[in-house]
């Protein structure tokens, strides 16, 4: 095999474990506070950040979320540089993840997401009741508040700091009309009430006057004062590289479980491009080095299943 055919198969090798690793995956990146509880498959799991970190905690579609008083979370969606912070107090669903984006939906609380630049097949959406809120790229935040006096009324607010954002908001019809928004909000539209927000731009919605248009302002001081006092903390990757640690790893049975089932993956992934390199390109050498990576990267895996079985 040539240098240059060799150097090609390697970089479409490792750029395919790259994109396998990195579409539909979250990551916690950030959290400090009290702690927050993880809802997954029906059980839940409390994690008190005052005796265990939680940053490098790997999230699935379907995750729900419940942060504690003065408990500050942010996620980063697959290998792009799109936060999203969820506030104390908030209940947060990750309803589903793809190509580096999702829906998500505002129980209760208070989120901001700053997004990266999105392909057009790629959906952002953060949902609330009947309110949407999608986006291509931009800097937003989306909060859903109970009314203390009326604990049936629901009040939205959704503005932008940067780029732009389509609220779309479902208007009360008559019975029997059937409506849901499709990924570019292209249909429903005469059972819609639709607006673009641009810089420095909010609308708010109340659920007792469920037919009442979206009507955009200025954003509220209070928001901006609220979001640059808690901004965006996490820095990127060679800031959590330093702050992860192999011991709370090591002793945290969920973690190892998610590492085993990854680490498992990888190996025979690249076991695989081993046997395809010594059987079809008939470079033995490559085969033998992939094979030995990838055995190794399974027994890896092994390893921390077993670990997370004995541990109490």
């Amino acid at each position: 095999m040539s240098f240059k055919f060799r150097s090609l198969f390697i970089l479409l090798l490792f750029s395919g474990i790259s994109s396998l690793l990195a579409d539909d995956s979250a990551m916690l990146v950030y959290a400090e506070g009290e702690g927050f509880t993880l809802v997954r498959g029906g059980k839940s799991l409390y994690y008190d950040l005052y005796s265990q970190g939680a940053e490098g905690l790997l999230l699935e579609g379907g995750d729900l979320l419940l942060t504690e008083e003065d408990t500050w979370l942010e996620i980063q969606l697959g290998g792009s540089s799109t936060i999203i912070k969820i506030s104390e107090n908030t209940t947060f669903t990750l309803k589903s993840l793809q190509n580096e984006g999702g829906i998500f939906k505002v129980s209760y609380g208070r989120v901001r997401a700053r997004v990266e630049k999105l392909t057009t097949d790629t959906p952002f959406w953060i949902e609330g009741g009947d309110t949407v809120a999608g986006v291509r790229g931009t800097d937003f935040g989306y909060d859903l508040f109970y009314d203390g006096s009326s604990p049936e009324k629901k009040n939205v607010s959704i503005y932008c700091f940067e780029g732009k954002v389509e609220v779309v908001r479902r208007l009360d019809t008559e019975e029997g009309d059937a409506y849901q928004a499709d990924s570019d909000f292209a249909k429903g539209k005469d059972y819609t009430s639709t607006v673009l927000l641009g810089r420095n731009e909010m609308v708010s919605v109340s659920s007792e006057d469920k037919t009442a248009p979206l009507n955009k302002k200025k954003i509220e001081l209070e928001v901006k004062e609220y979001w640059e006092i808690n901004d965006f903390l996490y820095e990127g990757e060679e800031e959590d590289m330093e702050k992860m640690n192999f011991q709370d790893f090591h002793n945290d049975a969920e973690l190892l479980r998610q590492g085993a089932l990854y680490s498992t993956l990888t190996g025979a992934f690249i076991v695989g491009a081993g046997l395809t390199a010594y059987l079809a390109a008939d470079d033995s050498s490559m085969g033998f080095g992939l094979t030995t990576v990838g055995s190794s990267l399974i027994a890896a895996g092994g390893y921390f299943y077993i670990r997370s079985l004995i541990l109490p």
